[in-house]
């Protein structure tokens, strides 16, 4: 199939899920069954956003200057949980940089897919920070839950790490790359880490 019908056809998909998103959580106002296809509806969303930005090839970062404590209380607060899902608390780790520079679309979509990630394994908790480490800023998600290496019931497509790893080579400076590491938390559990230089 030629690349840019192919692109087209799944960009019309993502808008359709869009409206389709948008009229579950209408629904989900008055009808919680709802919400579990509501939270199914934004999952496909985000997976095809982050298929066409693989898709298109490299990325140019657009960069501005933006207030990581504000980006990760706005990314915690567009997080959706069902009603009956496991009660998770969403933290934000102090003293995060009063500025810095990134291209706030490409990291959103980089921490979208963190979290999404960390919600399949967290137990009760899920921590978001942003610290700095000399000339980068670093984005982190922990989840308290078994850590690396479980295996699931359900294995992802490993589509969200590899756009995560794109987004955060998109950002250059100085002769410094973004990059992202996956590790197992100290504390225990997994830890997401996106360095921008």
């Amino acid at each position: 199939m030629d690349e840019k019908l192919t692109a087209a056809v799944v960009h019309d998909m993502k808008n359709a899920l869009g409206v389709l998103e948008e009229q579950l959580a209408i629904l989900c106002q008055s009808n919680p069954e709802v919400a579990a296809s509501h939270a199914l509806c934004t999952s496909l969303r985000q997976k095809l956003i982050g298929f066409l930005t693989l898709y298109k090839g490299e990325l140019t970062a657009r960069i501005n200057d933006v207030c990581p404590e504000d980006f990760l209380a706005e990314a915690r607060d567009m997080v959706f949980l069902p009603p009956d899902a496991p009660k998770i608390e969403m933290a934000i780790s102090p003293n995060t940089p009063v500025i810095w520079f990134f291209d706030e679309r490409l990291i959103q979509l980089a921490l979208e897919a963190a979290i999404q990630n960390a919600l399949r394994f967290a137990r009760s908790r899920i921590t978001l920070g942003a610290r700095r480490e000399g000339d980068f800023l670093v984005f982190s998600v922990r989840d308290d839950g078994p850590g690396l290496g479980t295996l699931e019931e359900t294995p992802s497509t490993g589509l969200g790490t590899e756009l995560c790893r794109t987004i955060a080579r998109a950002h250059v400076r100085e002769g410094l790359k973004g990059h992202v590491s996956l590790a197992n938390a100290d504390e225990g559990g997994a830890l997401f880490e996106i360095w921008l230089p």
